[in-house]
């Protein structure tokens, strides 16, 4: 046989067998799969190969580095509607296939076989049985009325497992089926208690755990069971009252947009791997005027004197993390600076700001307007009626009438910086918002062309 030959056997072979290769990792999954989207059937299908893993970056030893985003920086997702189930439930099986991994104290107590399809909000059932002492880390007022604690907390794990462990074999539990993901001092508190007060909407044991993102890593912090079990009045009254079943719950923790978390995944793919049918809520606010109201709130409410806190104070912190942010950006990417939290220690997060690039890795995921809404703070505030009807529709809930929208427009506002304050302080000066501005012009820009809507320019709000 001539050496010619020999070639063109061996390139035959490895065609065939790249071909079946690409065969087995496209190979459709079953019908069922594509709609439950978890289940043990699945995890025989897991391709468990090192390259489903992105490589660390270490570009920058000065700057962390930030390569939580494994799974999706390995796989090419579109981020719109049109992508095939298939395609997106190939990403999802990566996705819970490292939670598995990774992670085994979610996914153990994750249903095997899909949430019950007979419900809207995300339940299912589950024939364990709890020894349950529940974390104090999520024990607040709100959380004492909610489940008749007393207020020494003295009968708090029995008052918790009455309300939790339902009296009836199986247990139901209940995640979210809709999550306010930010930004801070953007409305979210306001808007959150005007949903729950839609008359499909459960109100969850508290706004927001901030689980998915920061709680989880607390050394003997909240559980994935105790975050659960946030939304046990959802799972318990629905479960009695079966004209319920459409009802649904949510929860409003702001961190969950930009704090992606330090270990092996990060929050947006643990999020999806748990909840890939959820809808997100986005609200926006002209970032100086946001970073502003976050400096009156976190840095000068509360303390027994205002003497250092004013217009100038602010200046001087915004110019130095406007300026530690720059200076990273000269060393690495903005990506790798938007996850790292040394801008933040004068006091205002500048990076909360860069909107666009906060958003990208959860577009990639929830399709905008499909599953994924954006809402700017300046619009809910002047037209709010219009706006609240918006997010109903968007959450796929039922119609309410204009009365009762009325009434919700007419609750006072939510978690808002007191005028006194504000007059202590004074308003944000000239050269620090031309400052800030010009630092945020270019991710607005890349915003409002994103989003289709010159609004997110912020030019004359």
């Amino acid at each position: 046989m001539t050496l010619g030959i020999k070639a063109g056997l061996l390139v035959t072979v490895l065609v065939i067998v790249t071909a079946m290769t690409m065969t087995w990792y496209s190979k459709p999954m079953a019908s069922t799969i594509t709609t439950t989207w978890s289940g043990n059937a699945m995890k025989s299908m897991l391709p468990r190969s090192p390259k489903d893993r992105a490589p660390v970056e270490t570009r920058d030893s000065s700057v962390k580095s930030y390569s939580v985003f494994r799974v999706l920086n390995a796989t090419e997702v579109k981020g719109n509607v049109t992508q095939s189930n298939r395609e997106r439930t190939a990403l999802w099986k990566k996705l819970r296939l490292h939670v598995e991994d990774t992670l085994p104290q979610i996914s153990s107590l994750l249903p095997d076989f899909g949430y019950d399809k007979s419900r809207k909000n995300p339940c299912w059932w589950t024939n364990r049985t709890f020894d349950y002492k529940f974390s104090r880390s999520y024990y607040s007022n709100r959380f004492r009325r909610t489940y008749g604690v007393d207020k020494k907390g003295t009968r708090l794990d029995e008052a918790l497992q009455s309300s939790f462990l339902q009296t009836k074999s199986p247990t139901l539990l209940c995640l979210p089926y809709f999550l306010i993901i930010g930004v801070p001092k953007s409305g979210t508190t306001d808007l959150f208690s005007r949903i729950v007060n839609h008359p499909q909407v459960i109100s969850p044991a508290m706004k927001g755990g901030n689980w998915w993102s920061r709680r989880r890593h607390d050394k003997d912090g909240p559980t994935f069971l105790d975050y659960i079990f946030l939304f046990s009045m959802t799972a318990k009254t629905t479960r009695e009252i079966p004209d319920w079943k459409e009802k649904v719950t949510g929860e409003g923790s702001t961190s969950t947009l930009f704090d992606m978390g330090n270990d092996s995944i990060s929050t947006v793919e643990l999020v999806y791997s748990v909840l890939p049918r959820s809808k997100l809520i986005v609200i926006l606010r002209d970032p100086t005027s946001r970073l502003f109201s976050e400096y009156l709130y976190f840095v000068c409410d509360g303390q027994s004197s205002t003497t250092n806190c004013s217009s100038e104070d602010f200046h001087g912190r915004a110019e130095r993390a406007v300026g530690t942010f720059q200076s990273c950006m000269s060393k690495t990417s903005v990506i790798q600076c938007l996850y790292t939290s040394r801008s933040d220690r004068f006091g205002v997060r500048v990076r909360l700001g860069l909107y666009h690039e906060l958003l990208q890795p959860w577009i990639k995921l929830y399709p905008l307007g499909h599953q994924l809404l954006v809402v700017r703070m300046e619009d809910y505030s002047s037209h709010m009626s219009t706006t609240l009807k918006e997010i109903f529709t968007f959450l796929d809930l039922e119609p309410i009438a204009d009365e009762r929208i009325s009434r919700l427009v007419s609750l006072p506002p939510q978690n808002s910086i007191s005028s006194s304050l504000k007059a202590q302080v004074g308003p944000v000066l000239s050269k620090t918002r031309d400052m800030l501005d010009t630092f945020y012009k270019p991710y607005n820009e890349r915003l409002a062309n994103l989003l289709q809507d010159d609004g997110y320019l912020w030019m004359t709000d």
